[in-house]
C-alpha cells in the first residue's frame, strides 16, 4: 500500500506581485477562482480523468495526495486517478513577449517530488513560441511541502509574440501524487531595486534531519529564525542589515558576500534564536540599508510579521500514542524515526508504544486489537490516526489540555522465578458515568535479532525520498545486525481492553482506584534491563484511552525479606549535572553502578566499593546527552533498576 512521505512540516512562502509598486507590468495573471479550465487556456493528456481538473482542496484531493486549502485551483492527481499522466501539460493563453526585455513567471505550487516503487514523478516549467506546436523545457520544479511560490525566468523567450507557457507532469508511468498550481502571473519586473522580506519562520532542525517550522512550541524552547529574502526588481542585491525583534529583544545582524539576482530568494537563520515565549508573539522582521544604503524602489515590503505561539504543558497529561509498524514495510522506518525523535525531546510527556504487524515482533492481539491498515500509521489515544512525521505537531496540540485522571503506578520483576507485577492506581480529577478499566502494556527497547527476519525494508534508501534520519544512506533491505527496535510492545498486560472491573463503574471526583494485575511471565530471550510498563486507562464505551504513564521496572528476588537493600531514592529526574541516590543497606554490600542509553550502551560505571547503612550517593550525569537513561545498582545479592531522564 502506498504511504504518503511528508516532511516534519509545511511551510508558505507568500508573495505579493503586482500590487506593491507600479513599475512591475503584470503581462498576464490567472487565479483559477472560475473553477474551470480559464478562457484561451488548453491541456494536452492521456489521462482518463481529463489531466487537469479545476476546483477547492477538498474536490480535488485523495488518500495519500491530501492537499491544504488554497481557494480554487489548478490539480493534476495521478493517486486518485492511477492513469496514464506522463504527459499532463496545462498551457496558457499566448502572451506577447516581443517588446520586453526581461519577463518571469510566477505562481503557487503543491508538489512533493517524490518517489515510489522505483519511479519518481517530475514537474515542468515549458514554453512554445509556435503557437503550442513544439515545446521546450524552461525549468524543473523541485518539491516542497505545502503551498509555496515559485519563480522560472522566462527572459529566453522575450522578442516572440506568441508565447505559450505550459506546466507539464509526468508520473513516470507509476501510481504517482500529483501537482497543483495557482495564482499564475507572467510579469515584467521592476526596474531599480527592491528588496523584500518574503518569509519568516521559527523552528529547529529536527528530526532527518530538516528545518521544520511548527505553528506553536513549549515555553522557554530556543527557536532557529529563518529568514528568506526575494528580490523583486533588476538590480542585484549584495548586501543588507537585518533586524528582527519579540518584542523585548531586538537583535540586529550585517548580510555581505551576496548576490540575488532577479526574482532569486536568499534564506539564511538570524544569529541569535527565539526563546519561546509564553502566548502570541509577534516576531517583525525588518531589512535596511540595501546595497549600502541605495534607494529602493519600494520600502513598503520590506518589513513583515511572524507569529508563534508558546504553550505551556499540563504535567498531569501524557501524550500516549500507538505505532502500526512491520519490518516489512518500506515507509516504517519514518515510524522508528519519528518515535525515536519524540521520546528524545519529549521524555517526560510522551508515552509511545510501537505495535509490530507480520513480523517477528508482532503480537496478534495487539495488532488486531489496534486495528491499523496503512503504515506507518500512529493512533492517539487509540482515537484518531496520524501519520508518524505529524507526531510532534499533534502532541503540541494537546500536551497543555486538562486531564479527567491522572495514573501511577509500580512494576516489579522478580528476578529470580521471572515473575512481573504491575500495579496501578488512577485518580479521576472529574466525575464520569460509564465503565472504564486499567490495561498495561510490557514495552521493550533495542530489541535486536540476529535472523534476517529482523532485517528493515527500507524504501529511503540511497536517499530516494529525502533524508530520515539516516536510513537514506542504509541499504534497501537494512540487515538485522543493523537494527534495534525501540518501544516494542510485547505483552499485553490486562488484554487489550483492559481488565472488566478494574475500575468500578461512574468513578468520581477526588476519587483513587488501585488495581494489581495478575502476574505474569515475561519471554526469557526478552532483555529485562531495557522494558518497562506502560498503564493506560480506557473508556469501556468508545475504546479510547483516557491518559497514560511511563512506569520503570524494579527488580527484585523471591525472597524480599532477605534482600541487602531496605529502600532507594533517586532524584532528581530530570537530571542535570548529578543524579543522587538514597541507598540503604541492611549489611555490608560492594556496590557497582552502571547507566546505560536507550540502546544499552553503557555510558557511565562506578565502583564504590563496600557500603553500609544509610547512603547518599551521586553521580555525575552532565556530559551525558539528554534522553533516557537506565541505572542499574549492584549489590553483592541483586541488582535494582530504575529509569531516569537527563535534561
Amino acid at each position: 500500500m502506498k504511504k504518503l512521505f511528508t516532511n516534519v512540516a509545511a511551510f508558505m512562502l507568500l508573495v505579493a506581485v503586482g500590487g506593491s509598486t507600479s513599475a512591475q507590468t503584470i503581462l498576464m495573471s490567472e487565479d483559477f477562482e472560475g473553477g474551470a479550465l480559464p478562457s484561451g487556456w488548453a491541456q494536452i493528456t492521456s489521462a482518463t480523468d481529463g489531466g487537469w481538473n479545476f476546483g477547492t482542496n477538498t474536490a480535488l484531493q485523495s488518500q495519500y495526495f491530501p492537499i491544504d486549502p488554497h481557494t480554487l485551483f489548478a490539480c493534476t492527481n495521478d493517486d486518485a486517478c492511477d492513469c496514464d499522466k506522463s504527459n499532463d501539460n496545462l498551457y496558457t493563453m499566448s502572451v506577447d513577449l516581443s517588446s520586453s526585455t526581461t519577463a518571469f513567471l510566477s505562481f503557487d505550487s503543491y508538489y512533493f517530488n517524490a518517489s515510489y516503487s522505483g519511479s519518481t514523478e517530475t514537474a515542468k516549467i515549458v514554453a512554445s513560441t509556435d503557437g503550442g506546436v513544439t515545446w521546450t523545457d524552461v525549468a524543473t520544479i523541485p518539491g516542497a511541502s505545502g503551498w509555496h511560490t515559485e519563480y522560472a525566468n522566462l527572459t529566453s523567450l522575450v522578442g516572440n509574440s506568441d508565447v505559450k507557457v505550459g506546466f507539464k507532469y509526468n508520473d513516470d508511468g507509476a501510481w504517482m501524487y500529483g501537482w497543483c498550481i495557482d495564482n499564475v502571473v507572467i510579469l515584467e519586473p521592476a526596474v531599480g531595486l527592491d528588496l523584500s522580506v518574503s518569509n519568516i519562520v521559527t523552528g529547529k532542525n529536527d528530526p532527518t534531519p530538516a528545518f521544520i517550522s511548527l505553528t506553536k512550541y513549549i515555553v522557554g524552547l530556543p527557536l532557529q529564525v529563518e529568514i528568506t529574502v526575494l528580490n523583486q526588481a533588476t538590480v542585484p542585491v549584495t548586501s543588507f542589515d537585518v533586524s528582527w525583534t519579540d518584542g523585548t529583544n531586538t537583535f540586529n545582524q550585517n548580510i555581505t558576500g551576496v548576490n540575488i539576482g532577479i526574482y532569486e530568494t536568499y534564506s539564511f537563520f538570524a544569529v541569535d534564536p527565539y526563546n519561546t515565549l509564553n502566548g502570541n508573539t509577534s516576531i517583525t522582521v525588518t531589512l535596511s540599508n540595501v546595497n549600502g544604503g541605495a534607494t529602493e524602489v519600494n520600502t513598503t515590503n520590506n518589513v513583515s510579521t511572524h507569529d508563534v505561539l508558546g504553550i505551556m504543558v499540563n504535567p498531569d497529561r501524557k501524550y500516549f500514542v500507538e505505532e502500526g509498524t512491520g519490518t516489512w514495510c518500506g515507509w516504517c522506518p519514518r515510524g522508528a524515526v519519528f518515535m525515536n525523535y519524540m521520546t528524545q525531546s519529549y521524555p517526560n510527556e510522551f508515552v509511545g508504544v510501537a505495535v509490530h504487524n507480520g513480523d517477528v515482533m508482532t503480537v496478534a492481539a495487539y495488532d488486531g486489537g489496534l486495528g491499523i491498515s496503512a503504515f506507518p500509521g500512529v493512533k492517539v489515544y487509540r482515537n484518531t490516526t496520524i501519520d508518524p512525521s505529524a507526531l510532534e505537531a499533534d502532541f503540541l496540540n494537546i500536551i497543555s489540555t486538562p486531564v479527567d485522571v491522572t495514573i501511577t503506578g509500580s512494576a516489579t520483576l522478580n528476578t529470580s522465578i521471572n515473575q512481573l507485577t504491575v500495579n496501578a492506581d488512577a485518580t479521576f480529577i472529574n466525575s464520569l458515568s460509564g465503565n472504564y478499566t486499567f490495561a498495561a502494556i510490557l514495552v521493550e527497547d533495542s530489541v535486536h535479532g540476529t535472523a534476517t527476519t529482523y532485517g528493515q525494508h527500507n524504501y529511503y534508501a540511497n536517499n530516494a525520498a529525502g533524508p530520515m534520519g539516516g536510513f537514506e544512506s542504509l541499504p534497501a533491505i537494512v540487515p538485522a545486525s543493523l537494527m534495534y527496535y525501540n518501544h516494542v510492545g510485547r505483552a499485553l498486560i490486562g488484554g487489550f481492553t483492559g481488565v472488566v472491573g478494574s475500575i468500578p463503574a461512574n468513578p468520581q471526583a477526588s476519587n483513587t482506584y488501585s488495581y494489581s494485575f495478575a502476574p505474569m511471565t515475561p519471554t526469557a530471550t526478552w532483555n529485562q534491563n531495557h522494558m518497562h510498563v506502560v498503564i493506560v486507562v480506557r473508556n469501556g464505551a468508545n475504546g479510547r484511552i483516557l491518559n497514560a504513564v511511563t512506569v520503570p521496572i524494579v527488580f527484585t528476588t523471591n525472597i524480599p525479606e532477605n534482600s541487602s537493600v531496605s529502600s532507594l531514592n533517586i532524584y532528581p529526574s530530570p537530571a542535570n549535572d548529578f543524579l543522587n541516590f538514597d541507598l540503604n543497606l541492611k549489611s555490608a554490600e560492594k556496590i557497582n553502578v552502571t547507566v546505560t542509553d536507550m540502546m544499552g550502551k553503557a555510558v557511565l560505571s562506578q565502583n564504590l566499593g563496600t557500603l553500609t547503612g544509610q547512603q547518599t550517593l551521586r553521580s555525575d550525569v552532565s556530559q551525558l546527552a539528554a534522553g533516557v537513561y537506565n541505572i542499574r545498582i549492584q549489590t553483592g545479592s541483586e541488582t535494582i533498576q530504575r529509569k531516569f531522564v537527563k535534561e
